[in-house]
């Protein structure tokens, strides 16, 4: 008999030698308003394939190489890392959700759907498992976060792989929706314009405040900076906590509803640095501390900090609204971390401060240096 043709979407899927229960289109359906359409008289055979496990690696990420690794990481161009494709794929949709915060109008998380969009190159050993993979965690990650796939797609090509992901409110819902469901809003708005500036306000008062939407610990495997390198082992950040997310995209969203967001960025693609540095627009220089954030996590390396692709936005208010912002953010339960302030004066430079020891920890260590020059025992 002839051999049938495959359909990354339809087909049923058998990875590491254990047959799949569900094919990329029903995992797809379970989370989508509108189910993809089977050709009539269609049959695929089995789609065989072994998973691509991350390339052991020792390699050690210095902090004094922090400016060269930024340069970079912004030259650079994401590909989606096979081992990774989990991973890749959650940071895709919570980046895609984030990147809305910004919009003018008035809508809150849960009217929000998502358009996606997977063009797959499936020639490597590897490559159909992670496209399963990247299907598998896009409806986990969404059914966590309660949210719909407007539409998707899936189609095959021979260039690099690639996931994109369009928010847009959704079409459906009335009165009743907005009843039942907390986050959702009774005739939702959202504009094609800002409601705030992507870019820094040149107010040496005002804060950088960065504000993680994920509670995961800071990993590089698979981040854009690892793909620069050329390294593709280590551990990615896992994005898991659904709940956490939900949390601080209200909070987030009502602070720029109200105004007191004067410009804000996206975190996510190459991480903290690369998103302040853009926040910058090359003609506001930046002072950064992250010395809380590495003694929040309990992080003794910069550099993971800096690159890791944990999502969150990168806020600027004024000085006048720190008191403000506190209250809120603790009233959610949102971990937020001051940053420092814009620095005018013709730099357009980031710096970065960190210490990984608390304020009590740096004055004894000065009290017994400043001991140990008096000459006591």
């Amino acid at each position: 008999m002839p051999k049938e043709k495959t359909s990354i979407l339809f087909s049923n899927y058998v990875i590491d030698g254990v047959p799949q229960e569900l094919t990329p289109a029903q995992m797809l359906e379970d989370c989508a308003s509108v189910p993809a359409e089977i050709p009539a008289g269609s049959a695929f055979d089995a789609i065989v394939d072994e998973t691509v496990d991350p390339v052991f690696t020792n390699y050690r990420f210095e902090g004094s190489r922090v400016q060269e690794y930024l340069m970079a990481v912004m030259a650079a161009q994401k590909r989606v890392p096979l081992p990774f494709a989990e991973a890749y794929t959650r940071s895709r949709i919570a980046t895609a959700l984030l990147d809305t915060l910004w919009r003018s109008g008035h809508f809150k998380i849960g009217d929000i759907e998502l358009k996606a969009a997977w063009e797959w190159n499936t020639s490597a050993v590897g490559s159909a498992a992670a496209f399963y993979a990247s299907v598998h965690a896009a409806a986990d990650y969404l059914d966590s976060l309660d949210l719909r796939l407007r539409s998707f797609s899936v189609r095959e090509t021979r260039r690099d792989s690639q996931l994109t992901l369009t928010p847009s409110l959704s079409a459906v819902g009335g009165q009743d929706d907005f009843i039942e469901y907390p986050n959702r809003t009774y005739r939702p708005r959202m504009a094609a314009d800002s409601a705030c500036d992507s870019q820094i306000d040149a107010d040496p008062q005002s804060w950088l405040v960065y504000i993680p939407f994920e509670t995961a610990d800071y990993r590089l495997g698979g981040s854009l900076l690892a793909q620069t390198l050329g390294l593709g082992g280590g551990v990615a950040t896992q994005i898991q906590d659904a709940d956490y997310f939900l949390d601080c995209f209200e909070v987030v969203r009502e602070l720029v509803e109200d105004g007191v967001v004067v410009a804000g960025v996206t975190v996510g693609e190459g991480g903290l640095l690369p998103a302040v540095k853009r926040m910058t627009g090359g003609r506001v220089g930046v002072q950064m501390d992250v010395s809380d954030v590495l003694r929040a996590y309990q992080e003794d390396q910069l550099v993971r900090v800096l690159f890791a692709e944990v999502p969150g936005v990168v806020i600027q208010i004024r000085d006048i609204d720190f008191d403000y912002l506190d209250a809120e953010l603790l009233l959610q339960d949102v971990a937020f971390f001051p940053l420092g302030h814009p620095v005018t004066g013709g730099t357009n430079s980031v710096r970065v401060k960190a210490s990984s020891k608390t304020g009590i920890q740096t004055i004894l260590e000065s009290l017994i240096r400043n001991q140990g020059g008096e000459g006591e025992d």
